[in-house]
């Protein structure tokens, strides 16, 4: 059995609880676990625990997650329990992205948008999403400031999840942009300033119409599950959540007329496990 700690295949059996339940050491990180890996020691099932992580990713809030559990599952966990979910397991959620590669397009659209985040000077926070032309996201980041050291982290974390460097990076006019890609991405990536009327390139040979409506058409899905969730409290717990949204949004929702998932939901206990 893998180690839910570092993911070692060096474990072995060491006893039983007081309950009967099997018991691992890893001979890695030398840390003791059981064969119920990071859902150990929950009073709720592991279906409950999961429904309650599938029902917070969509436009609800905790207590309307509860709500929902009481009425489908006969069950009533506390809000402050569904929270403590959501923040424990969002970063095993998170793995899906390492373990279930998206083949991402080398056209990226970059926007940002108002968000509520306690601390801020500023009146708003300012939350940073990077998609592709398939409208998959590729990255998010969540800041206190709207400039060219930010614009620089979202194309980092872009640069790192998709491994190479896009051929277009499509944005509106914020002055930061330009240097951050430029830095970031070198030269060979061209940057194109476009807002809702489509500008005109010449792109490998081929004139193509370039707009970033598609960045916000991307905005609205995040918007909705935001305007539920009422802001964050703290600027860590909100880029991990909007990393969850992410995971989401990628893997577990259907796109436009598709029916099919990327990941099955009956599957993501596994791999978070693993």
């Amino acid at each position: 059995m893998n180690c839910p700690y570092c993911s070692s295949l060096l474990s072995v059996k060491n006893g039983h609880d007081s309950k009967g339940v099997q018991r691992y050491k890893c001979n890695d990180c030398h840390r003791r676990f059981c064969e119920k890996g990071i859902f150990a020691r929950h009073r709720y099932p592991v279906l409950i625990i999961m429904d309650s992580l599938f029902l917070y990713s969509q436009p609800i809030s905790t207590r309307g997650v509860v709500v929902n559990l009481k009425r489908f599952r006969k069950i009533e966990p506390s809000h402050v329990s569904i929270y403590n979910w959501v923040i424990k397991f969002a970063s095993h959620l998170i793995k899906l992205a390492n373990k279930k590669r998206i083949e991402f397009t080398k056209i990226v659209h970059v926007d940002e948008k108002f968000i509520h985040v306690r601390g801020s000077k500023d009146p708003h926070a300012y939350l940073w999403i990077a998609s592709d032309s398939n409208s998959n996201i590729i990255a998010t980041h969540i800041s206190f400031a709207r400039d060219e050291a930010n614009a620089k982290i979202i194309f980092q974390k872009t640069k790192q999840r998709l491994g190479f460097n896009p051929e277009i990076i499509i944005s509106d006019g914020l002055q930061g942009y330009k240097g951050a890609c430029s830095w970031i991405f070198g030269r060979k990536t061209r940057h194109v300033i476009a807002h809702f009327e489509a500008v005109g390139i010449v792109h490998n040979g081929k004139l193509m119409q370039i707009s970033n409506n598609r960045a916000e058409r991307v905005n609205q899905f995040p918007a909705l599950w935001l305007h539920s969730v009422r802001g964050f409290k703290r600027l860590d717990r909100a880029n991990l959540l909007m990393e969850f949204f992410t995971i989401y949004y990628n893997y577990l929702m259907p796109h436009e007329n598709k029916r099919e998932f990327k990941v099955e939901w009956e599957k993501v206990v596994q791999i978070i496990q693993r």
